[in-house]
């Protein structure tokens, strides 16, 4: 299941502490509903599983439920340790970290985040997912009210999707640069 399959309105923005607000709560939770009936589709198979449960995880987070984050983020680890999609185990392992982190969690989110970082620096097979690891590890430095660490990672982030020309993305990097500047210039 990708985002776009789901008939519900899943968009968020980020508020003044760099942290996903849903733009339709309601509907964001109609869809969070929709995920989980899919989930009790017997049909679905073992990887259409894990990547609806990564996406509940995900929202859950979103909405604040962070113990039922966790919980789906875990599962979604599992499904795809046993498929062997290592790919996806990091994808949900940055997920998990940040809902670690949205718990105030910081000994568990920089552990997670420190081993992610390290991963997707040295290993080439993830090499494509280093900017969102710089981007959450300076979330997560942002949130620990580490705005000069934080900015670091958000510029190494920014250079990283600078080649990539991903406008949201880059945007969402320019805006925690910002957010970052204005504080510690306050």
């Amino acid at each position: 299941m990708n985002i776009s399959d789901i008939p519900h309105d899943m968009r968020f923005k980020f508020g003044p502490n760099l942290r996903e607000m849903p733009l339709n709560k309601m509907d964001m939770l109609y869809g969070m509903m929709y995920i989980q009936k899919q989930l009790n589709d017997e049909t679905l198979d073992k990887a259409e599983k894990g990547k609806s449960h990564g996406l509940l995880g995900t929202f859950l987070r979103i909405v604040g439920e962070l113990e039922e984050s966790k919980r789906h983020l875990n599962q979604a680890i599992v499904i795809f340790r046993e498929l062997g999609r290592n790919q996806s185990v990091f994808v949900n392992q940055l997920r998990l970290a940040s809902t670690y982190q949205w718990h105030n969690d910081f000994a568990t989110s920089n552990k997670m985040f420190g081993e992610l970082l390290e991963t997707a620096e040295n290993d080439p097979d993830y090499a494509e997912y280093q900017d969102f690891a710089y981007q959450h590890q300076g979330k997560n430095l942002f949130d620990q009210k580490q705005y000069r660490e934080a900015l670091d990672y958000f510029h190494k982030a920014l250079e990283l999707r600078a080649d990539d020309r991903n406008s949201e993305l880059i945007k969402s990097t320019e805006t925690a640069i910002e957010t970052c500047q204005k504080i510690l210039n306050s």
